[in-house]
């Protein structure tokens, strides 16, 4: 027995050693294998003015220069109210200021006769103060009355109801012979120029968002060109999302259009296909000195791209990484 265990161990020792097999791959750069994927986040076009233009003085609506869906002008008419009674007014005013102006231009004639009277001795000091005061008198009462026609021409101006800004007329709050009170509320309008994006994006995202270099809206397959004005800094309790602003910078989007904002990551991503498993971790396989080296990818998910810190000139192992273990020989076959 003792001898049958010196003839294998005899045996055992005579064979040569076998070094570990080489496995073959094939590699790339990152930058030939990465991927930058589009994020998107749902985004609605708001208005900026949307106002209720409402009258101004108490008068009966004498017409409505506009129908829902019509596009009015930056100062183009709404409304037109029944002016007879400010015009009434206003040229009674203008009448009071030329009595006004009569009575003052004779004071100021009899002031002058006295003054003379006095130079000459023939009447007391006391009749000229009382004439003066007179005089004075007038003159406080024509500027008011001057005060008083400018409030009753702006109120004539009133009575054409204009647009702020170029609008779309989305309701009319009254009708023609209606009597409107000031405040009533006769038309409501959208201004179509002054817009903006609201976008709701994860928090998460918004980091990426505020380095994307091109961003879009798209709504019914457009995509429309805009830039980041302002993400909001706080989170929805609810929704958990951050509010973001964004402005169109060529055409755009009706107001209320929806749709979702799209940009571009900026941060190189490994395609899900060349992620392997390894000690519990996902991460791809790169070449060193024909030595397998396996970089984990911290947060990774399986059978999705995610973003990597490697360098663009890496080389990462593209096929054959499913066999492969650390340090393990390989032969790249490129």
């Amino acid at each position: 027995m003792k001898t049958i265990s010196l003839i294998f161990i005899s045996i055992f020792m005579s064979v040569p050693v076998i070094a570990a097999e080489k496995i073959t791959v094939k590699t790339a750069r990152i930058s030939e294998v990465a991927i930058y994927p589009e994020r998107s986040a749902p985004a609605t076009v708001v208005s900026l003015n949307e106002s209720v233009i409402s009258a101004r003085i108490a008068a009966r609506v004498d017409v409505l220069s506009v129908r829902v869906g019509d596009i009015v002008e930056k100062g183009g008419d709404l409304a037109t109210l029944d002016c007879a009674d400010y015009e009434l007014a206003y040229r009674e005013s203008v009448a009071r200021r030329e009595a006004l102006q009569t009575r003052r231009d004779f004071a100021q004639r009899r002031v002058e006769r006295t003054r003379q009277l006095i130079a000459k001795q023939s009447i007391a000091e006391e009749i000229l103060d009382e004439r003066e005061s007179d005089y004075a008198v007038l003159g406080s009462e024509l500027k008011g009355i001057q005060a008083e026609i400018k409030m009753k021409n702006l109120d004539q101006s009133r009575c054409t109801v204009t647009s702020p800004f170029r609008a779309l007329v989305i309701e009319r709050a009254s009708a023609v012979g209606e009597f409107v009170s000031v405040g009533t509320a006769l038309v409501k309008i959208m201004d179509i120029d002054n817009t903006e994006i609201s976008a709701q994006v994860l928090s998460r995202d918004a980091t990426q968002l505020n380095q994307a270099s091109k961003l879009y809206f798209e709504h019914n397959g457009v995509r429309y060109p805009v830039e980041l004005r302002s993400i909001l800094g706080a989170i929805d309790a609810e929704t958990r999302n951050r509010e973001s602003r964004l402005i169109f910078t060529d055409t755009h989007a009706l107001p209320g259009a929806t749709g979702k904002l799209v940009w571009r990551d900026k941060r190189a991503h490994i395609p899900g296909d060349l992620l392997v498993r390894r000690h519990g971790e996902l991460g791809v396989f790169t070449v060193e000195k024909n030595i397998a080296r396996f970089n984990s990818i911290p947060g990774a998910q399986a059978g999705r791209a995610n973003a990597t810190a490697l360098a663009d000139d890496v080389r990462v192992v593209t096929e054959g990484h499913y066999s492969l273990t650390e340090s393990a020989p390989v032969d790249i076959v490129n």
